[in-house]
């Protein structure tokens, strides 16, 4: 039976859905629909009959949000742990009703639009991708774009980090987590230096165990200081391996030791030549050091080595505006655009420095592209504003 398939934990039970927060791959209407179709109803209010949570994919970042502290009530939460209902996401709970439901591909995210939509720095972002905590849906030019589930892990990141708990120790306890259950976490909780993870199933604690309820507290072991702190310490073992090398220059970035890092990545490329992603990655370290001039350079030699980087065209044009360089900008944004049209903040920031350099004709035409592109974007709001501006001109 469909019920079977869709029903909370015990067989044959009708689904009785509540949705908490807005759907992304359909609208309310079309998922009543469905849900009718297979014997189940949907409930606007949570109650004692609910017996699935399905958890939106729509703008969950709008809010500070933890799952069950701040979302669902006592009784609910108490279900929960018994196991009398279910709490999945909207993706999962989509796929047991089976392909024919409606679905969208829904937004992607640059690394840039997930450091807005997260508040989390973009060298935090460039981290959890290298660890494999977030993993691009595709690539255009080498420019990864990220879907929602990836930005449901980031806001775990940003709570967990608020709290006290360090990168490193949250990148830790995330990676022993997707190893034991593969996929991302609904939630999160911490009280004190306890660190538990809500899934589908149940809680999970920091060390990837199932827990049947939550309890006051678990010690995290203190931050390994695994990171090396200077080059005589990287290069003793690991000499002038590239791998190594990179490895190293990452440890120490995540560290903060931003100007080692630099200098191993100097290294790396001084012993094995042109990389285009080396020099991207040293031109974000200066930029982070507030050294502008050699970002720029850096940013230059990328896209010399690889003409079709779209990313490192971007942030040139972005570190040329700063600088004052505006004309280079515009010709730096174009350049990105040549390669990749649909670069939706690419057409923001070429359409606000448009506008800022007084073409607005120009100006208009890029930040309406935007907003075709990416209406949900951080930046909407910005590009709104200023035509809203340029149309009261028009009316006085």
């Amino acid at each position: 039976m469909v019920e079977d398939k869709v029903g909370a934990r015990g067989a044959g039970i009708a689904p009785i859905v509540h949705f908490l927060g807005k759907l992304a791959a359909s609208n309310r209407k079309e998922a009543t629909k469905r849900v009718r179709q297979v014997g189940g109803r949907i409930v606007r209010e949570l109650g004692p009959n609910v017996n699935i949570v399905v958890v939106g994919e729509g703008k969950v970042l709008s809010r500070d949000w933890n799952l069950w502290n701040e979302q669902l009530d006592d009784a609910t939460r108490e279900a929960f742990e018994r196991g009398s209902l279910e709490i999945v996401s909207e993706a999962t709970f989509w796929d047991r009703l089976g392909s024919d439901l409606p679905t969208s591909e829904g937004p992607l995210y640059t690394p840039s639009m997930l450091a807005e939509l997260s508040g989390l720095p973009i060298a935090t972002i460039r981290q959890l991708q290298r660890c494999g905590l977030i993993v691009p849906t595709r690539q255009i030019h080498r420019l990864p774009y990220f879907d929602f589930q990836n930005v449901l892990l980031l806001k775990i990141v940003r709570n967990m980090l608020a709290v006290g708990v360090s990168l490193n120790v949250a990148i830790n306890r995330l990676q022993k987590f997707c190893r034991r259950f593969p996929g991302s976490p609904l939630g999160v909780s911490v009280t004190g230096k306890d660190v538990v993870f809500v899934t589908e199933s149940g809680f999970v604690d920091q060390d990837g165990q199932r827990r049947l309820a939550l309890v006051e507290e678990i010690p995290v072991p203190s931050e390994p200081s695994e990171s090396l702190t200077c080059l005589d310490a990287v290069f003793e073992p690991v000499a002038f391996d590239f791998e190594s090398l990179c490895s190293a220059a990452w440890e120490l970035e995540s560290s903060g030791d931003l100007a080692t890092a630099i200098e191993l990545y100097r290294a790396a490329l001084a012993a094995h030549g042109p990389n285009a992603t080396l020099n991207f990655q040293l031109a974000e370290l200066l930029y982070r050091l507030g050294d502008l001039a050699a970002a720029r350079e850096r940013y230059f030699v990328a896209v010399e080595i690889d003409d079709e980087f779209v990313e490192a065209r971007a942030n040139l044009g972005c570190v040329l505006a700063e600088l004052g360089s505006n004309e280079l900008a515009v010709a730096a944004f174009r350049g990105a655009l040549k390669h990749h049209p649909d670069y939706a903040e690419v057409r923001f920031h070429l359409g606000m420095l448009l506008a800022r350099l007084g073409l607005r004709d120009d100006a208009e035409e890029n930040l309406r592209l935007f907003l075709d592109l990416m209406p949900d974007s951080p930046w909407a709001e910005k590009a709104l504003e200023k035509m809203g501006e340029w149309e009261n001109e028009n009316k006085m």
